[in-house]
């Protein structure tokens, strides 16, 4: 297993390291938080010694445009670099206009069961659902053998509670320690927080990247593990690394929440 950092902002090329063969930059979860031409030179030229990974979220039109410059960089500057597409816009771009790049398709993907709650009921459902809450899309095969055919290798995947079946015909898996994401929307609920006069509003404001600002913790009997909102993603930590995995390829570090 070979060990990767994902940071989702310049700053945080703090925390990589000689134990890192790989570096991960981008944003999985907001077109609005892409990083600028210039952040992303910054990140190249710090990255000449490490393999290098672009993580892309899921797009409007607006953001196919914005990540059509970013693509054009990494291909001037690193051609053989991986994008991670969490949107299958970006990987018919990726596939017809950059075929130099290595797609990895992300975790948004996956399809999972995610959420914390199922960890309540577990010991008292059958094995054969047992089965069907570690196991995902790539479970059929026909899914994975459209991947492979389009030169997909490799996908990534959380580290949800209640393990994965990791026998996913030839596909090799990351893994993400230890920010796991349960869920997430356009409709950013922390837009417009510390407004008081919108407190009891519900709507679509202009962003103010509140979620750069503010992290809420959420608690509640039924979830066994403490929620964590930041922007329009819910998130929680698990930092317990799982065993027989034999198909993960990578262990990739998120030393922040990747917001």
């Amino acid at each position: 297993m070979e060990y990767a950092i994902f940071i989702s902002k310049v700053g945080n090329l703090k925390y990589c390291d000689q134990s890192f063969s790989r570096l991960y930059f981008g944003n999985e979860f907001c077109q609005r938080l892409l990083p600028t031409l210039q952040e992303l030179e910054e990140v190249l030229d710090f990255a000449c010694s490490l393999d290098f990974t672009l993580v892309t979220p899921y797009v409007t039109d607006e953001g196919l445009v914005k990540l059509g410059s970013l693509f054009d960089l990494v291909l001037q500057r690193r051609p053989g670099s991986e994008v991670v597409f969490n949107d299958w816009g970006v990987f018919s771009i990726l596939r017809e206009q950059y075929p130099f790049f290595e797609p990895v398709m992300g975790r948004l993907l996956n399809k999972m069961k995610r959420g914390p709650r199922l960890m309540t009921v577990l010991d008292r459902i059958p094995e054969g659902t047992m089965e069907y809450f570690r196991s995902s899309n790539l479970s059929v095969p026909l899914f994975c053998r459209f991947l492979q055919e389009n030169g997909v290798r490799r996908v990534e995947f959380d580290n949800v509670l209640q393990g994965i079946d990791s026998d996913f015909d030839g596909m090799e898996l990351s893994l993400y320690m230890p920010f796991a994401y349960i869920t997430t929307t356009r409709a950013c609920l922390v837009n417009a927080c510390d407004i008081p006069e919108k407190r009891e509003l519900v709507g679509i404001f202009p962003c103010q990247q509140e979620c750069q600002k503010y992290t809420f913790y959420l608690e509640s009997e039924v979830m066994p593990v403490t929620l964590v909102r930041r922007g329009n993603t819910l998130f929680f930590k698990n930092e317990e690394i799982p065993q027989g995995l034999s198909r993960v390829g990578w262990l990739v570090v998120e030393p922040e929440i990747p917001i």
